[in-house]
């Protein structure tokens, strides 16, 4: 292999050689639950009390973990309620323990892990009682426990936690009490008694005491109305709204009403009007400034400005108003990124398109030239009904709906990825019927290479490994995918540099014998076979300090080490690597953020479920994936799931071979097809984890 072939690639690789292989979604889904239970939570609770160089009693914890965790800085805000954890078990005190625990009830509540949030809120009721002042914390214990309830689809359970909130205050009025008063009236709204929701959004709003409580009662007052069918009074109520927003947030509540009047006019029959309700709420969505609203969480509301760009997509395609969905669909992926992040990276905005505060939606004109003769992108979007997709070509865009809406097309996705990880037989029929549902009706011509802007649950699937009349789609054709068309659109104009440089970190030394990565090593020796002058670092050598140093200035940059996904909170996900004198070697995603990687043209992040992480509902990959393309980085690969180490082995040896002829995804195909073509390794297992994004050349 020569070295002219990576003039214009940097690889920068994540392997994994010791990853546990768990045999199913479920056990996979479970370890990361465990991850954040009580006895976990204390015990690193006492590794961050023993590393924090400005100690604290118990409760001053606990009064940091509260303002993170009101700021949306829920990992943050959990690391420092796990320190009070710590403490209250080491001493036994009670009362510390139902503090803490409240803080982290509401940060899981915060974050959607509904069931863990419940634990905790149970643990807070155990121990109040040790406290002088217990009901307040059982108010914020029942009031996630009724979140909790709201959010499975339990309004009566809900209507009953709630209930206890207001039962034990002393007087009707205060922002607490109205607060508890907007969660119960939604919670009688969604079980169907639309008389109680009414009578409490009066009681809210004859003692609201800010803008905010207004913008809400206003809110669930035109909800029930659009509720009972009273269209022409909902639109009427949420004008009212949209004109009477006011105080710093008034963009925000301006944002729902008009989405409100969509829905009020759409569910009229007026198809015109509810769309340019939501053109001119998805303009004024670009205008709200992107931060964490605990406000929401406290009166219960829990929308997502995602499902007004969803609704927009299905309006646009029903109108046969093709690339204004398109156009909608690529907005909504921009304003997804700009809510993960919330202003809490300083992104180094020149370097690459994903890092920039607001991603100028790309025309279909150069969408079209941007992409090569040969090739078809196809961006899906998924909502709560129905499956959309444009396929984009030099010659023109075209759109269907090839499949059922998200929560169909999940379950079948998590069919077939335990299928796979089981090496069950049911994988190749389920892998057909995909095919059947999301690549067939495209309609794709010969050989044509794909480019796949995945959305929602698709960015789990293997695309590579559907199953076609003409056998698995990665023998017909290359494919890789793309965060955005916009994405596309600037690799695309981009002018790839011609610096040779290689840099390989390998097994690093984490000071635990069981964390050690043997395979790791050995691959760092053979890039260094492959390539002499490259820098190699392995053991306590390759630390994170060298990484971020020695990474800029080099155009291959391989690390073989353990990777972590945070379940909570993307950009406290890690890359493990050897402590330095000055460095705690954990690389967190922030960190990558501000890392200039513009000379890097590959990122191959091999590690266990590397590309999986976890998808929000604003289409967010989390984990390391998006940071490494702020950070400069043009391609990426990732992986799906664990994958057995030997097949591994081959499959990027394979790689790396056929990158000396072909750009990466067609060097992946050729590698991947190899693999498949022998027996003990043609099952999708053993090669379909493996997908390259970014820059298809």
């Amino acid at each position: 292999m020569t070295i002219m072939r990576f003039a214009a690639v940097v690889s920068v690789v994540l392997s994994v050689s010791g990853c546990a292989k768990p045999s199913s979604e479920r056990a996979a889904e479970t370890l990361a639950i465990d991850a954040e239970s009580a006895a976990r939570l204390a015990s690193q609770g006492e590794l961050l009390y023993t590393e924090d160089s400005n100690k604290r009693n118990g409760y001053q914890y606990c009064s940091l973990a509260s303002q993170l965790i009101e700021q949306g800085e829920l990992r943050q805000g959990i690391r420092e309620a796990s320190k009070a954890l710590f403490l209250g078990q080491s001493t036994g005190e009670r009362c510390l323990l139902a503090n803490a625990s409240r803080d982290l009830a509401v940060a899981y509540s915060f974050a959607g892990y509904l069931d863990r949030a419940a634990e905790f809120a149970d643990a807070v009721l155990v121990d109040a009682s040790r406290c002088r002042d217990p009901w307040r914390l059982a108010t914020s214990a029942y009031k996630v426990l009724g979140d909790v309830q709201l959010r499975r689809g339990q309004p009566k359970q809900a209507i009953r936690e709630y209930e206890r909130i207001l039962s034990g205050q002393v007087g009707g009025a205060g922002a607490a009490v109205n607060y508890a008063k907007l969660s119960l009236a939604n919670a009688f709204q969604a079980s169907g008694d639309m008389r109680r929701a009414s009578d409490l959004l009066r009681d809210v709003e004859r003692s609201a005491t800010g803008p905010t409580e207004r913008a809400l009662v206003r809110r669930g007052q035109a909800s029930v109305a659009l509720a009972e069918g009273r269209h022409e009074e909902a639109a009427r109520l949420y004008e009212e709204a949209a004109r009477s927003a006011d105080g710093p947030d008034a963009a925000y509540h301006r944002l729902w009403a008009l989405a409100g009047i969509a829905s009020a006019r759409r569910s009229a029959g007026d198809r015109d009007g509810a769309i340019e309700a939501y053109r001119e709420a998805i303009v004024t969505a670009e205008d709200v400034r992107a931060r964490f609203r605990s406000e929401e969480f406290r009166a219960g509301f829990f929308g997502e400005i995602q499902e007004i760009f969803d609704d927009a997509v299905a309006m646009l395609m029903a109108a046969g108003a093709n690339e204004a969905a398109l156009e909608v669909s690529e907005r909504s992926r921009s304003r997804a990124f700009q809510d993960l992040l919330r202003g809490r990276v300083a992104l180094k905005t020149t370097v690459g398109v994903v890092g920039e505060p607001v991603v100028d939606t790309v025309s279909a004109t150069a969408l079209r030239a941007a992409l090569p003769s040969g090739a078809a992108l196809v961006e899906y979007h998924s909502t709560r009904q129905s499956t959309y997709a444009w396929v984009v070509r030099r010659d023109g865009i075209a759109a269907v709906t090839p499949g059922a809406g998200r929560d169909t097309l999940a379950r079948d996705i998590r069919r077939f990825r335990e299928a796979i990880r089981r090496r069950s037989p049911d994988a190749e029929s389920i892998a057909v019927a995909l095919h059947g549902e999301l690549i067939r009706p495209l309609q794709l011509r010969d050989r044509e290479s794909l480019i796949i802007v995945p959305h929602g649950m698709l960015h789990q699937l293997p695309f590579q490994a559907l199953l076609g009349p003409s056998g698995y789609l990665v023998e017909e054709r290359a494919v890789s995918y793309t965060a955005s068309a916009s994405t596309l659109v600037h690799f695309a104009r981009s002018v790839r540099g011609e610096r040779q440089q290689v840099l390989a970190l390998g097994n690093p030394d984490l000071g635990n014998a069981r964390m050690a990565l043997p395979g790791a090593e050995r691959e760092v020796q053979q890039i260094k076979t492959l390539y002499p002058t490259a820098e190699t670092y392995t053991g306590g050598a390759a630390t994170k300090e060298r990484l971020i140093e020695r990474a800029p200035a080099n155009q291959v940059v391989h690390v073989a080490a353990h990777a972590e996904v945070d379940p909570i909170d993307p950009l406290y996900s890690v890359i493990r690597l050897a402590r330095s004198p000055r460095m705690r070697g954990d690389l967190e995603a922030h960190e990558v953020y501000l890392m200039n990687l513009s000379s890097t043209h590959l990122v191959s992040l091999s590690a266990c479920d590397s590309g999986l992480a976890r998808v929000s509902r604003g289409d967010e990959l989390w984990g390391f994936t998006r940071s490494f393309f702020a950070a400069g980085t043009r391609t990426l690969i990732t992986s799906l799931w664990p994958v057995e180490d030997r097949a591994t082995a081959q499959l990027m040896e394979g790689f790396y071979d056929h990158l000396r002829q072909a750009g990466p995804p067609e060097a992946m195909r050729r590698a991947q097809v190899m693999l498949l073509k022998e027996p003990q390794t043609a099952h999708p297992y053993f090669w379909a984890a493996f997908g390259v994004a970014g820059d298809w050349r």
